[in-house]
């Protein structure tokens, strides 16, 4: 599984829900160990997931891919400084992502899990984001712009798949919910960014040392007046 997750570049929680709801194919050895397909885990690097199994919360994030994919699309979106300051390399990275929080918040909405395991879960996804567009060397306000484009589809996707015939208390907790773990996500984007800038910045700072030796072989250098 280790090597699956590295090629899909998830962590193991995220895995297993993904093949649980048959969106990645896998087998278990006599011993019980998961094994997945090279050829599939591959595919699946290079392709969108179909998210949707039939509750609220997977009907909110079909509906929420639709959404995003059509923006995507869209003049208005690629112009955006967010958008334009993602290389096309890095694009797949993101878009896995994408998934990962698609497949969290909706099985978050649903009740598939326990949720303090998916608010960490929730946590770990975005300081991996964090520090991965602090290393792409995307501005933070631009990286913000990015999640709120990901969570106003999110909010779109619930609102339309809908909850029509809810109570007024059953749709405030819907959208409490996704709010809870998008504020999660957005939460340890933003600590995770700063801590690698941190780190950047200190792993560019001179060494004290030596700028003590450099001013010593300056001093060194120079004649004395008589």
């Amino acid at each position: 599984m280790g090597k699956a997750c590295q090629i899909l570049e998830v962590n193991e929680a995220t895995l297993r829900r993904w093949a649980d709801r048959g969106l990645v194919r896998s087998y278990r050895t006599p011993g019980g160990h998961r094994r997945f397909a090279l050829e599939d885990l591959r595919s699946l690097a290079g392709s969108s997931l179909a998210l949707g199994t039939g509750d609220l919360g997977h009907n909110m994030t079909d509906t929420a891919l639709r959404h995003i994919r059509r923006r995507l699309r869209s003049r208005s979106v690629v112009q955006q400084s967010w958008y334009e300051h993602i290389h096309e390399d890095d694009r797949g990275r993101m878009r896995l992502f994408g998934h990962r929080l698609l497949t969290l918040a909706g099985d978050f909405l649903g009740g598939h899990g326990r949720r303090l395991a998916m608010l960490a879960e929730a946590r770990l996804v975005g300081e991996e984001y964090g520090a991965e567009i602090a290393r792409m060397g995307l501005p933070l306000e631009d990286a913000t712009q990015a999640f709120a484009f990901f969570r106003n589809s999110l909010m779109e996707g619930l609102q339309e798949v809908g909850i029509q015939d809810a109570s007024p208390s059953s749709v405030y907790r819907s959208w409490q919910q996704v709010n809870a773990i998008t504020d999660e996500v957005l939460q340890a984007i933003v600590r995770s960014y700063r801590k690698a800038e941190a780190k950047q910045g200190t792993d560019q700072s001179p060494d004290p040392s030596e700028a003590v030796k450099q001013e010593l072989d300056r001093s060194m250098a120079t004649p004395l007046s008589s």
